[in-house]
């Protein structure tokens, strides 16, 4: 359908607000579509570390669409907020760490991690379960060679594949 003046500029204000309700929008399509005497809206959101939100709304009046669209993408939004929040809690060094370091400060804790590795892997694939995640390394086993391998992203943003050899 052609789109009038009135109704995208009246869409994208209401999409041009979204951005309160979560700052890591890259972009948003919106596609309209008229058929017979249903008018429907699909949103999508594309976020931050590739994620994406959808959102849609069918009714008889495309304005009314777009708002019940935006309002089911507001709240997709919201809560995808409230997850990365509750995932990253904010770094706080823990009193038995501070307790140490005051009573010998040569002495260092060591903290001890368990890692799971899943299945063997390529580097490629690595590197795309380290792009969803929020660490800056990935240990996996390489699936070509058969032996543990680290991904690793450095501070100008590439990566490092760290083989260790033994």
């Amino acid at each position: 359908m052609a789109v009038s003046q009135a109704l995208s500029d009246y869409a994208v204000s209401k999409i041009s607000s979204l951005s309160k309700y979560f700052d890591g929008i890259i972009s948003v399509e919106i596609i309209m579509n008229v058929e017979k005497e249903s008018e429907t809206v699909e949103l999508v959101a594309h976020l931050i570390k590739r994620k994406t939100a959808k959102a849609h709304a069918q009714s008889t009046d495309m304005y009314a669409s777009i708002d019940e669209a935006v309002d089911k993408l507001k709240h997709q939004l919201t809560r995808a907020k409230e997850q990365i929040k509750t995932r990253r809690p904010p770094h706080k060094a823990s009193p038995r760490r501070a307790n140490s370091t005051e009573s010998s400060p040569s002495l260092q804790e060591i903290i001890r991690t368990q890692v799971f590795i899943k299945k063997p892997m390529t580097p490629e694939e690595a590197l795309l379960q380290l792009e969803s995640y929020h660490r800056d390394f990935l240990i996996f086993m390489d699936s070509d060679s058969e032996s543990l391998s680290i991904l690793h992203r450095t501070k100008n943003g590439q990566y490092e594949l760290l083989e260790p050899v033994y």
